[in-house]
C-alpha cells in the first residue's frame, strides 16, 4: 500500500513538472527582406515593378529563402492608410517580383511572417511618387534629378508643390517664360 502510494505520488509529481516545464522551442532564425521599386518616379497608370529577395541567417550563413510567400501592402499618400494588395511567391534562390499599375504616389512594403515561427518576421519599404503630368510634380531625389525649365521646355503647373524651384513669381505657374506671359 505504501509503494503504491508512492508510486502514485512520484507520478503526479512528474506529470505536474513535464506540465509546468517549458516546451522546447525551436531557435527563430533573422530573416531579412530586401526591395526596391522601380521605376522611381513614375508616370501615373504605368508600371511599378517590387524586386528583392528574402534570406535568413542560419549560425553566420546568409541562405536564400525559397518557395516562401510574402504579402505586398501599399500605404496610398494621404490618410487612407495601409492595405493588402496582393502576395508573392519567392523563387528558389529567393528572390521575388511583383508588378502594379502606379495609380498615386505612396508606400510599398513587402512584408514576411514564418507560419511556424522558426524564422522572424521581417518587411522592408520603399516610397514610390506617381506625377500625373511630369517628374517636377515629384521631390528632388538621388532618382529625380532636379530639373531645369530648359529640361521641361514649357510652362507647367506647379501648384503650392514647386520641388524643383521652377516658379520664380510664386504664382502656381512654372516656366513662365516660355509661355510669353
Amino acid at each position: 500500500m505504501i509503494r503504491r502510494s508512492i508510486i502514485a505520488l512520484v507520478s503526479v509529481l512528474a506529470l505536474a513538472l513535464t506540465a509546468s516545464a517549458p516546451a522546447y522551442a525551436a531557435p527563430a532564425y533573422s530573416t531579412n527582406v530586401t526591395l526596391d521599386a522601380k521605376p522611381e518616379p513614375v508616370a501615373k497608370n504605368k508600371t511599378v515593378t517590387l524586386k528583392g529577395t528574402l534570406k535568413y541567417n542560419r549560425n553566420g550563413t546568409v541562405l536564400p529563402m525559397g518557395a516562401k510567400v510574402l504579402t505586398v501592402h501599399f500605404d496610398p499618400a494621404g490618410a487612407d492608410g495601409s492595405r493588402k494588395v496582393g502576395t508573392v511567391r519567392t523563387t528558389s534562390k529567393g528572390a521575388y517580383t511583383y508588378t502594379a499599375k502606379a495609380t498615386r504616389s505612396g508606400k510599398w512594403t513587402v512584408k514576411y511572417t514564418s507560419p511556424t515561427g522558426a524564422y522572424k518576421a521581417d518587411s522592408a519599404a520603399d516610397a514610390v511618387c506617381v506625377y500625373p503630368n511630369g517628374r517636377w510634380q515629384c521631390p528632388v531625389s538621388s532618382t529625380n534629378p532636379d530639373l531645369d525649365c530648359s529640361d521641361i521646355r514649357r510652362t507647367v503647373w506647379v501648384g503650392t508643390n514647386d520641388y524643383h524651384r521652377l516658379d520664380a513669381d510664386k504664382d502656381g505657374w512654372g516656366c513662365d517664360s516660355y509661355s510669353g506671359r
